[in-house]
């Protein structure tokens, strides 16, 4: 569309300028800027110099003066279209961000940044003359110049061939390739390549097996939608290890027979080279992936192909759900209720919303699939809006895995101070003498969870948040996980001067020393956030546990999904009650998840399974059933539960966050936003509402800021986004430059 008129976003985060700005086009530029196009416009009474994109077009101007011209538009072409901007305006309306916060989100990758991610270009030579020539020339070089002869037949072959490979396929120098350009023969070009993250060509490809009965019927539900192009969705409960994942992989089969495109995404820990591997044989490079463990340049290859239409499946983390695929047949979440798929940055959106939002513009199907679902997407099956399928056995006639549970109280008393009970020692050991191999679970990284003085009881804290420091034994460093801020750990107490200063509680660290210590004939191998910073270490980990059979995985949440290993057949989850007890009405969901999804990577392969919890509470209830592998049991006691305490789904809660360094302007500033909130809800909304605080997070401060929230539960609804619309505006209209504030629709462990 053209228009001589367009909106335009500014590209600055201030909440005063979250608005449109109009400016007329120039005659030079007609017809070369479009929506999402990146240009230049002078701005405010300076008529500074900023850059924007436009938002829209229109033959026609309500403003009464002159208008500003536009000054530059970028060569590169629109950055997104008319889709993505509804998709901008979905995440502006529903999760309360600015119109830039929004653009940001669905951008290429590296189009932000001041650097820009350059092409990769690789030099090479094509033929320059028609084929009869060419064919003339080889029989005149044939004696004279063999190697000139080589190239010649490699490039009467290939349409463009690299000149590394022309040396190394006919072994030819340089000089042989200038003569054969001197002559005419061929000429020199320079194309751009891929940066691919997949070595494709070393990735067999494979065919679908045979589909059991309840996986062939799950295939036909999703696929009549696919062909159909109705946009129904699915909830697929499976238990873990019911091949899921291939019902996955034969409706996108069935998505790209009749032309469309498909998007799956798996949260970010489960994104492992198993994975993505498994995806690859199928599709070949016609899948494209989308992760942070990329380069720049890499992400903004795989983007370039997606856009082209050179990859149809996208398979990725959170943000994949914004690739500008066309024609999209099926969307998935894998581990749809993996709380990494809620943002924790502005726009705080989640992805399975965003998903479904664009499932609804494509008319595509939308699949949800997870051994354990979101108690909300379960409970939306059951009232009718989701389409329940169930998948109850694993398809190899493998048994789950048997779970065991192990009272450390009873450890304790009788004299083992390890965190490794002697029950797990055993199993551990048996599974060595069996030639198999175990996966230990500890959702706590980091050597310990403190340093205290024995003396005085005095805790190091950070001195940036209201937390304590961790202590890593690597670097002898204690690091607080909010900030970043690091010490070297005191030989001494910081407030006593005492020596009696000592490392409390388990982390993946300690857990490995100890591991050592017990079992100094068995291999360790850890994965945590620390051991996998440096870019493949992931990919490195996993396939050094798996080729060189080491006897022990340890790790976080990095272990509990996406890992298929035959030979484990023992799981031990370390201090399974950890998370019961953090602030968050979800920790019994949380800790269910995270215990039934680890013990589930026991037994996968022919031999039998086993998994034991260690507990200081084998009574509790989410302990029992996730024993017993009993997602129902759990699902009926917990949704009573919310139903009670009117939590989701029953309704929305809303966070307001407010933080200040100044923590007496916070607290006054809180109040009165609070008391606004409730006469504007009293007054303007339709239905129930509760208000809770202000009141201290459970981290008080986090970088030299102070924290307050006030809590809103309501069912949200265009009303209630209006209100909130409007309370943003109120804060930009108060000018407390050192206030922020941060609205949030159902946020996940807020701290």
């Amino acid at each position: 569309m053209e228009g001589k008129f367009a909106g335009v976003i500014i590209n600055r985060l201030a909440l005063n300028i979250d608005r449109m700005f109009h400016y007329s086009i120039p005659d030079g530029l007609l017809g070369k800027i479009d929506i999402g196009s990146h240009v230049t416009v002078p701005f405010g009474n300076g008529n500074k110099t900023v850059d924007g994109f436009v938002l829209s077009l229109s033959n026609h101007s309500d403003f009464d003066g002159t208008l500003k011209e536009i000054l530059s538009v970028s060569e590169s072409g629109p950055l997104f279209d008319r889709e993505m901007l509804s998709v901008c305006q979905f995440l502006k309306q529903k999760y309360f961000c600015s119109y830039i916060s929004a653009v940001k989100t669905v951008l290429p990758p590296g189009s932000g940044r001041k650097n820009k991610v350059s092409d990769k270009l690789i030099r090479g030579s094509v033929l320059n003359v028609p084929y009869d020539e060419a064919f003339d020339a080889l029989e005149k070089l044939r004696d004279k110049a063999p190697k000139q002869c080589k190239i010649l037949e490699l490039l009467i072959q290939n349409d463009f061939v690299a000149d590394s490979d022309i040396l190394f396929l006919t072994g030819a120098g340089y000089q042989a390739i200038r003569a054969l350009k001197d002559k005419g023969l061929a000429r020199q070009e320079t194309v751009e390549v891929f940066r691919l993250p997949i070595d494709y060509e070393s990735i067999p490809r494979s065919a679908s097996p045979v589909l059991t009965e309840e996986q062939q019927y799950a295939v036909d539900r999703i696929c009549a939608s696919v062909t159909e192009n109705q946009n129904n969705t699915f909830l697929l409960h499976g238990v873990t290890g019911s091949g899921k994942t291939e019902v996955f992989l034969n409706c996108i089969e069935k998505a790209l027979e009749i032309g469309k495109t498909a998007i799956v995404l798996v949260p970010e820990i489960s994104l492992t080279p198993q994975m993505v591997t498994r995806f690859a044989a199928r599709f070949g490079k016609k899948i494209a992936v989308l992760h942070s463990a990329l380069s720049m340049g890499e992400r903004a290859d795989e983007y370039k192909r997606i856009k082209s239409g050179e990859a149809r499946v996208v398979v990725g983390a959170r943000s994949a759900i914004f690739a500008p695929l066309k024609n999209i047949g099926v969307i998935v979440i894998d581990e749809e209720h993996e709380t990494s798929y809620k943002a924790e940055n502005a726009p705080t959106y989640h992805a399975r919303e965003v998903a479904d939002f664009r499932a609804k513009q494509h008319g595509a199907a939308f699949v949800l699939a997870s051994a354990t679902p979101s108690v909300e997407s379960f409970y939306q099956a059951k009232q009718g809006n989701y389409q329940l399928i169930s998948l109850t056995r694993r398809p190899t006639a493998q048994n789950l895995p048997t779970v065991a549970v192990s009272d450390m109280r009873e450890e304790i008393k009788n004299g083992n101070r390890s965190c490794i009970g002697l029950s797990l020692q055993r199993e551990i050991r048996k599974n060595k003498e069996q030639g198999e191999q175990t996966i230990l679970f500890l959702n706590r990284r980091g050597f310990s969870t403190f340093v205290s003085c024995r003396s005085c009881g005095f805790v190091i804290k950070c001195k940036n948040c209201d937390v304590s420091l961790t202590y890593h034994k690597a670097k002898n460093s204690l690091t607080c996980h909010y900030c970043g801020y690091t010490i070297k750990k005191p030989e001494v107490c910081p407030n006593c001067a005492s020596s009696f200063i000592k490392e409390f509680g388990a982390g993946t660290q300690k857990v490995e020393e100890e591991l050592h210590s017990l079992f100094p004939d068995l291999s360790v191998i850890r994965m945590d956030v620390d051991t996998t910073s440096v870019k493949s270490s992931h990919r490195a980990i996993l396939e050094k546990f798996d080729k060189e059979k080491i006897d022990i995985l340890l790790g976080t949440q990095m272990v509990a999904k996406g890992l298929d290993f035959p030979n484990v057949t023992l799981v031990g989850v370390l201090a399974a009650d950890q998370s019961l007890f953090v602030d968050d009405f979800r920790a019994g969901e949380r800790t269910f998840d995270l215990i039934t999804q680890v013990c589930g990577r026991a037994g996968r392969g022919e031999k039998q399974g086993r998994a034991l919890i260690q507990t200081y509470m084998p009574e509790n209830s989410v302990i029992c059933q996730a024993q017993e592998q009993d997602y129902l049991s759990f699902y009926e006691n917990e949704i009573e539960l919310r139903r009670q305490l009117n939590y989701p789904p029953f309704c929305d809660i809303i966070s307001v966050l407010l933080t200040s360094p100044v923590l007496n302007g916070l607290l006054s500033y809180a109040k009165k936003l609070a008391r606004s909130i409730h006469i504007v809800m009293q007054k303007d909304y339709d239905g129930a509402f509760e208000l809770l605080g202000p009141s201290e997070t459970s981290v008080t401060k986090i970088n030299g800021r102070f924290r307050q929230r006030i809590w809103i539960k309501c069912k949200m609804n265009r009303k209630a986004e209006d209100i909130f619309a409007r309370l943003r505006s109120y804060h930009i209209n108060e000018k407390n430059p050192h206030i922020n504030m941060v609205i949030e629709n159902n946020p996940f462990g807020a701290i």
